[in-house]
């Protein structure tokens, strides 16, 4: 059977299965649309999705329970505009693109959670695997296009910002266990409350499984606290802890397989912050301490410790009826030491102030225009300017352009790499610049459809790409320039009272400075369908990407399938079941390293 043929035959089974179910009595299934939406992250003030100038999907903590997410790869999977490249199955590196790069700055409750050191393969810092959620995620908001304005260093295809619950006197208590196939074992435990003043939220779990390949096993253990101390009306101190440990065997390439390999990872994060919610935004000042420290064996034996400590301000205030003003500063110190940068500590720091104004020309238009200084003692000053314009031309649609100057500063590995086998970093690399712009629509079609649409266009250069010298030897240099222009569409459309369609499309075309491809999947489509009928509740999406890489890289295209289903026996206790490859399609998302196959899980909730 031709790939084609397949992709159409998954399709149509998925559309007619959940057609079909729509067809019965259902219950009323409660939808908030996306630009119905609260976001904080695209212009670092709240606001709905609608009147934000630019492209964002908020995934409501609801809706990754619908789904089954349990690691933040799996939340992302589906996205429109979002690609994950699976290294593997649980355990191994699963690194996401933002409309074709990864080079995406990943948030959680607004602290930068990028590893200075990078994670070991492409331009990105995130390992979306080793981001484990429970049940005390509020939302994760994916902000796509620049936002190196507001955010910094990395933040050239986009932000994905994870923001956790606050617990309050109603949060439940609820104990999780599931058992499948290939060994697989989980258990979760999420609880909360309020004495008065004081909240706090607990979520912990615990993962296991034996691998689909030989040396591929993974165990990993997560806990997430937060304690919020409310002061007075509308303000508060958090304390937040977050801890993963992890084990995994480490199976290399189908060339070069390594069956002793494996990687311990260690992470051990905690914050402290003041805020007081006022009526033009929020005050906030933080302080944030990462650690997280790699080590095992991989053709020699390795260790990483990255440590980032930083200080943020923020606050926002109306200079008149027509202009709001947020600004900050923050002050990062990044330090790495790795026995891949010969063992030698690493640090640099950074300093930075930057400047927004949403200036209202009337109700219906609105122009956002900001600036940012970067000062790094590593990569100089760089100078970040951005402008966005929203205009709301009726009650249900509004249309947004904006651009925004970008940079990504080198990896400590691409600066300071030592393999001890010639291998070398250059400390004087520059960093990659460029600018991004996008222009769409957003639309309520009607009660019970929405859809945003945006082109969206993409230059960076100075790439940094690492090349073999002629004693081959390989070190990195400010070769490539890379342009991207593309389109991405997304749909929600609720068909019945109980269930709703959500479908997205996004067309991506990459290219080096010799008008070459560099490998993007041209074609990403993604269709998804929730389902309720009373205690029984359906979610299943599939997800197609078109060929990817280049040459002797290249992979093929693929549909894949997933799904969950959640039965409340009563009150108190849920089954449920997740399938992830419900199809068993065998499939590499990178060159030489296959994708797992079907997994099951089966378990319970249990409201204590």
């Amino acid at each position: 059977m031709s790939n084609k043929t397949f992709r159409k035959k998954i399709m149509a089974a998925v559309a007619a299965g959940a057609l079909l179910w729509a067809d019965g009595a259902w219950a009323e299934e409660d939808v908030t649309f996306q630009l119905d939406q609260v976001t904080v992250t695209a212009e670092r003030v709240a606001q709905t999705v609608g009147s934000t100038p630019a492209n964002v999907t908020v995934l409501s903590g609801e809706e990754l329970q619908r789904k089954g997410a349990r690691t933040l790869s799996d939340a992302l999977t589906g996205v429109s505009g979002v690609v994950v490249q699976q290294y593997g199955g649980a355990g191994q590196k699963a690194v996401p693109y933002i409309l074709g790069t990864d080079r995406v700055v990943l948030l959680i409750d607004g602290k930068r959670m990028n590893l200075p050191q990078g994670i070991g393969v492409g331009s990105g810092g995130i390992d979306a695997n080793a981001i484990l959620l429970g049940g005390n995620i509020d939302r994760i908001e994916v902000v796509r296009g620049g936002a190196s304005t507001l955010y910094g260093a990395d933040a050239v295809g986009g932000v994905i910002n994870i923001i956790t619950k606050k617990g309050d006197s109603s949060t439940p208590t609820i104990a999780t266990a599931a058992g499948g196939n290939h060994g697989g074992r989980y258990y979760g435990f999420d609880t909360g409350g309020q004495d008065q003043n004081t909240r706090w939220q607990l979520s912990g779990s615990r993962e296991s499984n034996d691998g689909q390949r030989a040396n591929s096993a993974y165990e990993g253990k997560n806990l997430s606290f937060r304690l919020d101390q409310d002061l007075a009306k509308s303000e508060s101190l958090t304390f937040t802890y977050d801890y993963y440990d992890s084990h995994a065997g480490l199976p290399g390439s189908l060339a070069w397989p390594s069956p002793g390999d494996y990687q311990d990872i260690l992470r051990r994060n905690w914050s402290m912050g003041y805020a007081k919610e006022h009526a033009d935004g929020s005050r906030m000042v933080r302080y944030y301490d990462n650690d997280q420290r790699y080590s095992g064996v991989n053709s020699g034996v390795f260790r990483h410790k990255n440590t980032v400590r930083a200080f943020e301000y923020q606050d926002s205030a109306r200079w008149n009826a027509a202009n709001l003003l947020t600004w900050g500063g923050e002050w990062r110190k990044d330090k790495v030491v790795s026995t891949g940068e010969g063992g030698v500590p690493r640090d640099g720091t950074t300093k930075a102030i930057f400047l927004q104004d949403q200036y209202s020309f009337n109700a219906a238009a609105k122009l956002t225009v900001g600036l940012r200084r970067d000062e790094s003692s590593l990569y100089g000053t760089h100078w970040l300017p951005q402008a966005a314009y929203l205009y709301q031309a009726n009650a249900n649609t509004s249309y947004f352009a904006n651009w925004a100057k970008v940079f990504k500063a080198p990896k400590f590995d691409d600066l300071y790499g030592d393999d001890g086998w010639g291998n070398t970093g250059d400390p004087n690399l520059e960093p990659e610049t460029g600018w991004t712009a996008e222009a769409g629509v957003k639309t309520r079609i009607n009660a019970a459809t929405e859809a945003t649409a945006s082109v969206f266009r993409r230059n960076i250069t100075d790439a940094i790409r690492w090349t073999a010298d002629p004693d081959f030897t390989y070190h990195p240099h400010n070769i490539d320039r890379y342009k991207a222009t593309g389109l991405n569409a997304s749909l929600v459309s609720k068909l019945s009272p109980a269930t709703t369609a959500d479908v997205g499309y996004t067309y991506l075309d990459g290219r080096d400075q010799n008008d070459r491809s560099i490998g993007d999947p041209r074609h990403s489509f993604h269709v998804g369908f929730h389902i309720q009928e009373g205690k029984l509740s359906q979610t299943v999406y599939g997800v197609y990407q078109d060929q990817t890489g280049t040459a002797a890289s290249r992979v093929g295209g693929r549909c894949i399938v997933n799904t969950n289903t959640s039965y409340a026996l009563n009150e108190d206790t849920t089954l449920f079941l997740t399938v992830s490859n419900l199809f068993d399609k065998q499939y590499q998302a990178v060159n030489g390293y296959p994708a797992n196959g079907r997994t099951f899980l089966l378990g319970v909730k249990q409201t204590l």
